[in-house]
């Protein structure tokens, strides 16, 4: 019969929360208002890994990050010099900032999304002190990674592709568009808010497509069984083939509540991200960072 639980209480008592869907806490790190602040955290983190090598470590980075300027080292630059700084470093960390946002992506449906990204950044560190040049390639991937979150949308919504992995990669993609298009404002690329206010309202209201195809799979991946148990003639079989007794005949409740428990927490989180972005919009563009080298 599975495990008895005698209310909905009890019942969510039993469960855990489901994969994580959120955005990424280093993507979050970097494009917060607060990015300069990661970014030295980030660097001292990997100097104190260097040991007796720090010096020499030191002054490779110096020679590299020459001539950087405050819009250079907040988000999408931020995050490049963080990934950089990884790179050259004498003993690269067990996982880099770099390993970790590609295993955000590892669904096979998300590999155009990571391909764009990870191009993004190799020409982020490519270009970190030639602006005009970088601007040139943000355009040019800009349309591409577009493109490829569309796709990883429509496979998700049309072609019924729907999983946690997935919808995982198109969160974190969307956010990294977004803050994509609010760097190219800040490098003077495009002198307007407007297209990265309509993107952050596509992408909210996609959001909520995707979410609704996201309860439809999980919930359908549940089922009702029925047991000749006196007590619990229902029972409930979630997603993962776990059963549960149910004391009343209220199965549709129990479903509910199932999907509001392991999931409902992170679609209120990755919408207070995305509105958190458009209160901020105006002050991530007008942030400049700082960021010594000792």
């Amino acid at each position: 019969m599975g495990t008895a639980v005698s209310s909905v209480e009890d019942f969510e008592s039993r469960l855990d929360r489901g994969p994580d869907m959120t955005v990424n806490r280093n993507l979050k790190m970097f494009f917060s208002l607060n990015s300069s602040d990661h970014l030295r955290r980030h660097y001292e983190q990997r100097r104190m890994a260097a040991g007796d090598c720090a010096a020499d470590w030191t002054k490779s980075l110096v020679e590299k990050l020459a001539g950087l300027s405050g819009v250079e080292l907040v988000g999408l630059g931020a995050l490049a010099i963080a990934i950089l700084i990884d790179i050259v470093s004498f003993s690269p960390p067990e996982e880099s900032m770099k390993d970790a946002l590609r295993c955000v992506f590892a669904e096979e449906k998300a590999s155009e999304v990571w391909d764009q990204i990870d191009e993004c950044l190799k020409r982020c560190t490519m270009h970190l002190n030639n602006s005009a040049r970088l601007q040139i390639d943000l355009e040019r991937i800009e349309g591409q990674l577009s493109t490829a979150i569309t796709k990883l949308k429509n496979s998700m919504v049309r072609d019924g592709h729907m999983t946690n992995q997935a919808l995982k990669a198109w969160v974190n993609g969307a956010a990294f568009h977004i803050q994509l298009l609010i760097h190219q404002v800040r490098l003077g690329g495009n002198q307007s808010l407007g297209p990265v206010e309509r993107l952050l309202s596509t992408y909210r209201s996609d959001l909520d497509l995707l979410s609704t195809k996201h309860r439809e799979m999980v919930e359908g991946k549940c089922r009702r069984i029925q047991y000749g148990h006196p007590s619990y003639s229902t029972g409930f079989e979630d997603e993962r083939g776990k059963t549960y007794g149910l004391q009343w005949d209220s199965y549709d409740k129990y479903l509910k509540a199932y999907y509001e428990y392991r999931y409902g927490g992170q679609k209120r989180e990755i919408e207070q991200y995305f509105s958190g972005v458009s209160t901020n919009l105006q002050e991530l563009v007008n942030q400049r960072g700082s960021f010594q080298i000792n």
